[in-house]
């Protein structure tokens, strides 16, 4: 996949940018204003894989770019899985070699400023165990000459001694001979001629698999859905994962063109009956002395003309079909979205690495629809890359594992701010406060209002989605385990809000909607008991509920209460817990002796909290390294529920409450 891009002169981006993509996640979003530079990216990548021409930045033309140094260029950073590499594997070695190795202090100063978010980049992928030089191939690959005719370009490692050094070992006879101190002495001869003599052709036969190895499909806003639909267009090819000309040639193996009484003869003999008829006075020539006759490919290309072009895509409704092309706009842009989705979980394994990328999925559509356009999207991310431009904040909850890439444009520099989806709402709130560039001023307001129509959306449809809104992303960890059956039977989702007064707000903007119109989904929020005592708001209706946590002083017991009840004891989740798992897990993550428990816990109850652990400062533990111990903590005590409470026999009695309100 591709994780990053550097591109220089191009739209919306003067001068030397990164563009952030991500490795973690298939499913990358873009948001922000209009004109802060969204479509420029996936217009760039369409441009690099589809050889197109590059959408180059007018106010840079103005100020010659065209000179050495200074001209305009695109380069990826790619992450390649080595099973996937067929061709020109002693290239992608070395080249990869070189990316996985270079130190920043090995780069003059500019490169080191210019290719800084290289590094930030491949830091986290030389500890993270699902990458290695072992078995993946990283490194930046780009073109150069833009206006003219594209070269292969390495951003600004280009011209850089060690990357020159590098093109060296590639195999040049020249070269074979020459020991360090030679080959240092040609680099300054090098950086004209290198491209032209050593490696241009092979680093642009590299270049020709490396975008044959990807399906790139852009659908950029404004598109004729009528054309782009055609079963014989490039795009469409794609998406099928059939080359059409293929399949037609394949069904034409049985037609005889060349032997002796095939068509060819037939045709020779019936203009030759013709010709004798006019006493040979005239006859049928081609006036070429070559290709007279019918080849395969005459026929594959009258077929496409005659067969397919008079078919375009039309949608069923009750027995009546109306062409694509008369739809209304949100139509077409649905239809589109659902012809990627059908052919791309139909053929999950495909020879190409597939990335579609998608100009405003949401445009002109209903709100109610925007909601399972995402959805799909997000279904065919498992296993394709999704690039995305949006304005629409309600994609947030339906994505939780995804980028969100937040543009935003200061002193005509464009920035990026990205979040993690699975934990947006909660990371949102401090980024708001110290972001290096302002967020959006009506961040806050849209996100919230279109979080809301999505939810109340989402309740409504033939398939309905629940939801469990909870304070945190410690709560998301353990639902997402304790609530497994219903995310897939009961299309269940989990959203964190980043804290209890943020989950009561969301409850009253849902309030009057779901109160007013018969939904089929149901909401379920839950909060902790803090010290300072709740707000008395009504216990919700059938669809729409709010409870907290309380252990009620001494009770043995967890419960379930609603926001006026009297009681106030402090009671987090961690402290509702099963009480032998909850031991099990802080021994396994400490040897602190002031967070052990040497007492025998008591397992009436679900974690009986206070009298097991009144003695143990473990409040003070889950604040520490600024509260991310309550995550830790989260993720190790649901692998020792994975392991020693196979069967969920502890799960903890509240939770089936819950269950019991969503069955």
């Amino acid at each position: 996949m591709i994780i990053g891009l550097f591109l220089k002169h191009i739209k919306a981006y003067k001068g030397i940018n990164f563009v952030p993509i991500g490795r973690t996640y298939k499913f990358v979003t873009y948001v922000g204003e209009n004109g802060a530079g969204k479509s420029s990216i996936l217009e760039t990548l369409d441009s690099f894989f589809n050889n197109k021409s590059y959408p180059i930045n007018k106010s840079a033309l103005s100020d010659g770019i065209n000179t050495t140094g200074n001209e305009p260029f695109a380069a990826p950073v790619f992450l390649i899985e080595k099973a996937k590499v067929r061709s020109h594997k002693r290239l992608f070695e070395l080249l990869s070699l070189y990316f996985w190795n270079v130190q920043k202090t090995s780069l003059h100063a500019g490169v080191q400023s210019s290719m800084k978010e290289f590094f930030e980049l491949r830091e986290p992928l030389l500890t993270d165990e699902n990458y290695s030089q072992e078995t993946h191939y990283f490194f930046v690959f780009g073109e150069q000459n833009l206006i003219s005719t594209p070269k292969p370009y390495f951003a600004s490692f280009h011209g850089e001694e060690g990357f020159l050094l590098s093109f060296l070992e590639l195999g040049s006879e020249v070269f074979l001979d020459m020991d360090a101190t030679e080959k240092r002495n040609k680099i300054s001869e090098l950086r004209d001629e290198l491209n032209k003599k050593v490696a241009l052709k092979e680093w642009r036969d590299v270049s020709s698999y490396l975008k044959e190895m990807y399906s790139y499909v852009y659908f950029p806003v404004e598109i004729e859905v009528e054309s782009f639909t055609k079963i014989e267009t490039r795009e469409m090819q794609k998406i099928f994962d059939k080359r059409l000309k293929d399949e037609i040639e394949s069904a034409l193996t049985s037609v005889n063109f060349v032997n002796q009484g095939g068509i060819n003869d037939s045709l020779d003999s019936f203009v030759s009956e013709i010709e004798e008829i006019l006493e040979n006075k005239y006859c049928y020539d081609t006036g070429q002395r070559r290709n007279n006759s019918v080849t395969k490919s005459d026929i594959v290309n009258k077929i496409l003309e005659v067969y397919f072009q008079k078919r375009i895509l039309n949608k069923k409704s009750g027995g009546e079909l109306t062409k694509v092309s008369e739809l209304s706009a949100g139509e077409k842009r649905q239809a589109l979205i659902n012809l990627v989705y059908a052919f791309l979980k139909r053929n999950p394994d495909r020879e190409t690495m597939v990335i579609i990328a998608i100009d405003e999925p949401e445009n002109s559509l209903h709100t109610a629809l925007c909601y399972d356009q995402f959805e799909k999207l997000k279904e065919v991310s498992e296993l394709n890359q999704i690039l995305i431009t949006t304005h629409w904040y309600g994609f947030l909850p339906v994505v939780s594992e995804g980028f969100g890439h937040f543009l935003n444009v200061t002193d005509n520099k464009i920035g990026f701010e990205t979040y993690d989806l699975y934990n947006y709402r909660s990371e949102i709130q401090t980024a708001i406060s110290t972001s290096r560039n302002q967020i959006p001023s009506n961040f806050i307001l849209k996100s919230t209002y279109d979080l809301v129509q999505s939810i109340f959306y989402s309740l409504k449809n033939a398939e309905p989605y629940n939801w469990i809104i909870c304070e945190g992303i410690s709560e998301k960890i353990y639902f997402e385990y304790f609530f497994a059956e219903e995310i897939i039977t009961k299309r269940l989702r989990i959203l964190p809000m980043g804290g209890q007064s943020k989950v009561i707000r969301l409850y009253k903007y849902l309030q009057n909607p779901i109160s007013e119109e018969r939904c089929s989904g149901k909401v379920y929020c839950l909060i902790d008991t803090d010290q300072i005592r709740c707000e008395e708001i009504n216990r919700g209706c059938n669809t729409l509920s709010i409870r907290r946590l309380s252990n009620g002083g001494n009770s043995d017991t967890t419960s379930l209460l609603t926001l006026d009840n009297n009681d106030t004891s402090e009671t987090d989740i961690e402290r509702a817990l099963n009480p032998i798992l909850f031991k099990t897990t802080i021994e396994a993550l400490t040897d602190n002796p002031e967070y052990q428990i040497d007492s025998t816990v008591n397992e009436s109850g679900n974690s009986d909290f206070i009298r097991n652990f009144r003695n143990v400062d473990l409040e003070n533990y889950f604040k520490e390294d600024e509260g991310n111990n309550k995550i830790l903590f989260a993720k190790e005590y649901i692998k020792i529920c994975e392991r020693d409470d196979p069967t969920k026999d502890m799960i903890p009695n509240w939770v089936t409450d819950i269950k019991g309100y969503f069955s």
